[in-house]
């Protein structure tokens, strides 16, 4: 078997995509699901406006607005964009990051610069907080320790001037180089000496400034040089500099120019304003609006200011104000997630956090749902009474009722939310067996949902004096205390009906209600930690059910699996995967987090840790695969939630930094073979060399390739419900032109095997 990476490998370059049922992806590729609603820079070409998010740039088209996306997944370099500008010459998108990298997006692809990362001899502040551009070719790069020049024609740095503070904007006039740093404005004659900065000229009293002032930057403008000094705008004519206007109560956040325009943003604790300078001299301050709190502006061709702002959605308006556009873009709300479940085609997203500690984040996001293609987001922004509920934070946990689509989440903050079509209804301790937190009484905490074979809702209520409940199916309600641990995090139900629930430092708790849901004499428990269960570590993070019944659980310290027929037997143990890598044995994933736990169609572990993503043969001591931002487009080494879609065979991955899918080769399969078994890319062109699936199929069906006269081509065993073929016989031989049969089987021990034939046409 191909481990994924060679396929993604292919797949990049074939010119056929191979997709999975109902999904846009092709196998072994990488889609970015990001949220486009606050922009932080903002930037133009003559055609576009592009605006960086926190994890992605967003190119919008003038004319039409339609939007176009870039994140890791297109090749840039990642998230913590802190500067941009289009070079119209070279057709070239300049991006620079927070770590000093630099990204380079034209027609051609992304070229990544890491000289300023890679440099051990610049030490501290690498960020890039500001790009000029000079001439055609130069851009002006103003960094953390000073100001560099990178030609965009040969790809290559230049002249570097350490300014010994922070750089914050740089530009070049035609006589003067200047630099805005934290503590001053200098300037150096085009003829002088770049690289030496102690000979660039500071700006001060002999100029009409102040002996000693902070700095927020410095842009051309009309009439001068325009000066952010001591949250004042002040202009410079290359002798004297003039104040010529302050924001009372507000301080200067931003300086821009723009189109031979000045844009410069003021806020103080409650409000924004945004100062506008014209070529002509027209000036005036915009208020309230559509103005939020701006970032940065720019000014097009048709006199609309585009703004980064902290506020949702991306706007534009003209430049007294009026005619406010705002853009919302499908897309989840935030990038934070930490929780994913998937029923039928529809995807449910936890937004919210609950910090290490098992404090309360204060995460705001809610909850996303990715219903035929449509994201729709609820949280207090869209419904302010939550607010009003105290209910509209750190939605950690989420759970559906497949028979009617009525949604469960779990408040870290204030109790239960249901959601019905567009009603929202919100349980705490007045109209539940919710409890408060000892303690805390006005916080009901919600850290895990599960719904029983039953059809009654589990929740846990952690810190609550009873932190097990029951809300059945009838609508009663129950609350239960069988351990004294009152952590009860994260859940799920087993092939036997008992909740697991995680127990923080404490291992993990398996509970069976017996046959009275609403009565504590007849159930059952056992709590499994270090001690009792052979468990890696008490410190369990997640806990995971494979398609054999057993359970995987998550620690501190790698994973345990329990495989027993009764797991209250105080005889049922854990077991660790021994495995054996480069030459060293030792237990699987030995001192790694384990955060989340997922099976995909085939069986395979996906095992998600703050060190990348792991994927593990069914019985889990062969890795088939490793996923880290070094050597796959994934947006962050953590990994918070797993999702899979049984359907598309598609792999949901909550980052740190945003959600992801990935098209596995593995989508469920069934115990026959589908009504129609589908083969695809059929027919198989002369340019394509990737996978060519079979889908359709029984779970681990044997699959054999033969050409019309019946010689045997090439045979293998189906992941789950689909089959790969590579186009090749044994030898690795390409398969000459023709027709090509596909016989498969279901396994004997389904019962009576199940059998299907398909056909391929093969072009060369």
């Amino acid at each position: 078997m191909r481990s994924f990476l060679p396929a993604l490998c292919l797949l990049l370059l074939a010119s056929a995509g191979l997709q999975g049922q109902n999904s846009d992806l092709v196998i072994g590729q990488w889609k970015a699901v990001l949220p486009y609603h606050t922009g932080l820079v903002v930037t133009q070409s003559p055609e576009h406006i592009y605006i960086a998010t926190a994890q992605s740039v967003v190119q919008i088209d003038k004319i039409d607005l339609s939007p176009r996306y870039f994140s890791r997944v297109e090749g840039l370099h990642g998230g913590g964009v802190t500067a941009m500008a289009w070079s119209d010459p070279f057709r070239t998108l300049v991006i620079g990051y927070a770590d000093g990298h630099m990204d380079l997006l034209s027609p051609g692809g992304v070229f990544n610069v890491a000289d300023i990362t890679n440099n051990l001899s610049i030490t501290g502040d690498k960020t890039v907080y500001d790009i000029s551009l000079v001439g055609d070719s130069l851009a002006l790069l103003s960094c953390g320790f000073g100001i560099v020049q990178y030609h965009l024609g040969t790809r290559l740095f230049q002249r570097t001037a350490f300014t010994g503070s922070r750089a914050l904007q740089a530009f070049f006039d035609d006589a003067y180089w200047y630099a805005a740093l934290e503590d001053g404005v200098y300037r150096l004659p085009a003829g002088g000496f770049f690289q030496n900065f102690p000979a660039w000229e500071p700006l001060g009293p002999a100029h009409g400034l102040p002996s000693a002032y902070a700095v927020t930057g410095a842009v051309p403008g009309p009439g001068g040089i325009w000066l952010g000094i001591n949250d004042a705008l002040w202009i410079f004519d290359g002798q004297q500099a003039v104040q010529t206007f302050q924001d009372p109560g507000r301080s200067l956040h931003h300086l821009d120019g723009s189109a031979g325009h000045v844009l410069a943003g003021f806020r103080n604790a409650g409000s924004a304003s945004l100062f506008v300078r014209e070529p002509s001299g027209d000036q005036r301050l915009l208020e309230g609006g559509c103005l939020g709190r701006t970032l940065g502006a720019v000014v097009d061709q048709a006199g609309r200011i585009w703004a980064a702002d902290e506020w949702l959605n991306f706007r534009h308006f003209l430049k007294d104000g009026s005619d406010c556009q705002q853009l919302s873009y499908n897309s989840p709300f935030s990038f934070t997630s930490s929780e994913i479940r998937i029923v039928g085609d529809t995807v449910y997203v936890a937004g919210g956090t609950i910090q290490s500690n098992l404090g309360g984040a204060g995460n705001n996001a809610g909850i996303y749902v990715l219903r035929n293609g449509t994201w729709d987001n609820t949280n207090f922004f869209r419904y302010p009474q939550l607010a009003d509920w105290e209910a509209h934070l750190d939605y950690n946990t989420v759970e559906v009722d497949p028979a009617d689509g009525t949604i469960y989440a779990g408040s870290y903050y204030g109790g239960l939310l249901r959601i019905r079509g567009n009603a929202l209804d919100i349980y705490q301790d007045t109209n539940s067996a919710l409890q408060g937190a000892t303690g805390d009484p006005l916080r009901e905490r919600v850290a895990g949902l599960v719904r029983d074979q039953n059809g009654h809702l589990w929740i846990s209520n952690p810190l609550a004096p009873k932190p097990l409940v029951v809300w059945t199916k009838d609508g009663q309600w129950a609350n239960f205390s069988p351990v004294s641990n009152v952590y009860l995090l994260k859940g799920m139900v087993d092939a036997q009906n008992n909740k697991w629930f995680v127990l923080g430092s404490g291992g993990v708790l398996v509970y069976h209600e017996g046959q009275d849901v609403l009565s504590a004499a007849d159930d059952r428990f056992r709590v499994l930690n270090g001690n009792n269960a052979n468990l890696p570590s008490n410190d369990v993070s997640s806990v995971g059910l494979d398609r054999d019944g057993a359970v995987w659980i998550g620690t501190q310290d790698g994973v345990g699996v329990v495989r027993c027929a009764d797991v209250f037997d105080p005889s049922c143990r854990a077991s660790r995967i021994i495995v054996t890598q480069e030459g060293v044995t030792e237990a699987l994933l030995n001192d790694e987090e384990v955060r989340a736990i997922v099976v995909d169609g085939a069986n395979r572990k996906w095992l998600g840790t703050r060190n990348g993503l792991f994927v593990q043969s069914p019985d889990g001591l062969t890795e088939v695969a490793r996923f880290t931002p070094d050597n796959s487009p994934l947006l962050d080494r953590q990994i918070n939630a797993l999702a899979f879609h049984p359907g598309t065979g598609e792999m949901w991955v909550g980052t740190e930094r945003g959600l992801m899918v990935f098209q596995t080769d593995a989508p469920a399969g069934g115990v026959v073979h589908a009504a129609e078994v589908e083969v695809y890319p059929n027919p198989v062109r002369p340019d394509y060399r990737g996978p060519i699936a079979i889908k359709g199929l029984p779970v681990d069906a044997n699959v054999k390739i033969t050409d019309v006269r019946g010689q045997l081509v090439f045979e293998t065993t189906a992941l789950g419900g689909q089959a790969i073929w590579y186009g090749e016989d044994y030898t690795g031989r390409r398969a000459s032109s023709g027709v090509y049969l596909v016989f498969s089987t279901s396994r004997e021990s389904l019962g009576s095997p199940d059998k299907a034939v398909s056909k391929i046409v093969f072009l060369r």
